[in-house]
């Protein structure tokens, strides 16, 4: 069962926070309410909990180096968990290779981070939460590699002539005119043509296929997705908006997820509930403390990394 970073994440604070935690702190009816909430919830503690017993087992210099500093700051910790549990045999082949790639990133954001950057060329490229790029220019083409996460382009002309290609763990995107995204993840890339068009060529077929302005698809190294229309500010993220119009409560903390440093869940009594506005990513936690003025919902906090909306 595939364990994201976000769940690797949460055992690693349930983890560093339980221990300091005493018999009768409520925080233990907190963890067991997040064991029973998603069996993913459930491997993943155990994944920490066999990391530690393999930790005990080292000598005790090696552990000094590894996890027994990293005690020294509790977010130290819980980063130091989160690498040896992710890289250290825990995640998939597909999570190790590009978090390890990311961290030498020549552009990277982490959670809830936007940034926005400028080529040499005079190519614009806005990159959205916890996403990681490499960018290579030669004399025959201009090449970015997607690692993670999302990008949107907007391609300059070039007096060489030369290619814009986007490439990604599934193929590659060439720009035939000047706007579109793309976001990749373990799954599938999708790409998004605000104007004009792309050339999408997965890794794995011999054909390729051109994408018009107004449309997205998603593509993997055998296959291209249908073409469909591009829901209504879906670049929003781009100004540190998200725009809904009669989004359902659950999917709309789904998407917010995105941009908070910390686990979300939706409860299925509310997930049903319709919500519309436009909402800064800037400030997740504002965002979720102002639902209860729209919906009856409120937000309970497990711990500082875990919230949960439910029946207000």
């Amino acid at each position: 069962m595939k364990l994201d970073a976000d769940i690797l994440e949460a055992a690693a604070t349930w983890y560093v926070d339980l221990k300091s935690a005493a018999a009768d702190d409520p925080l233990h009816d907190a963890h067991k309410q997040w064991l029973e909430a998603d069996s993913r919830h459930v491997l993943a503690w155990r994944r920490i909990q066999k990391l530690q017993k393999r930790f005990r087992g080292l000598p005790r210099d090696i552990r000094h180096e590894t996890l027994d500093k990293a005690r020294r700051s509790r977010r130290e910790m819980i980063k130091a968990l989160m690498v040896v549990v992710t890289v250290g045999g825990a995640g998939t082949a597909w999570q190790q290779k590009n978090r390890l790639i990311s961290l030498t990133a020549d552009y990277r954001t982490a959670v809830g981070q936007r940034r926005d950057i400028t080529l040499a060329d005079g190519s614009q490229l806005q990159l959205n939460t916890d996403s990681a790029l490499d960018v290579r220019f030669s004399s025959d083409k201009r090449e970015v590699f997607l690692h993670r996460g999302e990008v949107m382009l907007t391609t300059a002309s070039d007096n060489h002539q030369r290619p814009f290609i986007v490439r990604s763990a599934h193929g590659q995107v060439q720009a035939l005119g000047t706007r579109f995204s793309v976001s990749s993840d373990g799954a599938r890339s999708r790409v998004k043509v605000f104007e004009h068009a792309v050339k999408m060529t997965a890794d794995g077929l011999e054909h390729s296929r051109s994408l018009q302005a107004g449309n997205q698809a998603d593509m993997t190294k055998k296959h291209y997705g249908a073409s469909t229309a591009i829901p209504a500010n879906a670049d929003a993220w781009t100004q540190g908006l998200l725009i809904v119009s009669d989004w359902r409560l659950a999917d709309f903390i789904e998407e917010l997820t995105r941009y908070h440093k910390g686990m979300l869940s939706c409860d299925e009594k509310v997930a049903d509930y319709r919500i519309s506005g436009a909402f800064h990513l800037n400030d997740t936690r504002s965002v979720l403390e102002n639902l209860s003025s729209t919906l009856p919902v409120k937000v309970r906090y497990l711990t500082r990394f875990w919230a949960r909306v439910e029946a207000g």
